[in-house]
């Protein structure tokens, strides 16, 4: 299933647009990348984002601005979800998610992002988690 500008409604447009937004506003400065994915005909599609945040300002490729406003108006309509991994300069990182749900996002807890990062996709069994990586309650974004 494909979708293009042309089969995308005014609406759409601008609420893939504020939850664009509103994820990189939801972190603070520093190096992040924004990974959006929907699943649809058992398959998933996914696109990471590099961004940065300083201040007021980030920094993005606007084609892949463009390509997550695509993939996020298709988790709007068949399910899918977003995460943001903020990596440090001491080799750590942060991991939060969210649910996308009819172009809502909504906050999963730490919990439930580390059960997503900590669980094999095919077989369903626990694995380790990522060494340096913490697991936080995503906020609320302000769309």
């Amino acid at each position: 299933m494909a979708i293009t500008s042309h089969e995308r409604t005014p609406y759409e447009v601008e609420r893939a647009a504020a939850l664009l937004m509103g994820f990189f506003n939801a972190v603070g400065d520093g190096c992040h990348v924004l990974v959006v994915a929907a699943s649809a005909n058992g398959d998933t599609l996914s696109i990471p984002v590099p961004f940065h945040n300083d201040g007021e300002t980030t920094d993005l490729d606007p084609d892949d601005a463009l390509e997550a406003m695509m993939l996020l108006t298709l988790a709007a309509i068949v399910g899918g979800g977003a995460v943001i991994r903020t990596n440090f300069a001491n080799q750590t990182s942060e991991v939060r998610g969210w649910k996308l749900v009819e172009f809502y996002a909504k906050p999963l807890s730490a919990s439930e992002i580390f059960s997503v990062y900590c669980t094999d996709a095919e077989t369903g069994e626990l694995i380790a988690p990522e060494w340096g990586v913490e697991y936080l309650a995503a906020p609320r974004l302000t769309v």
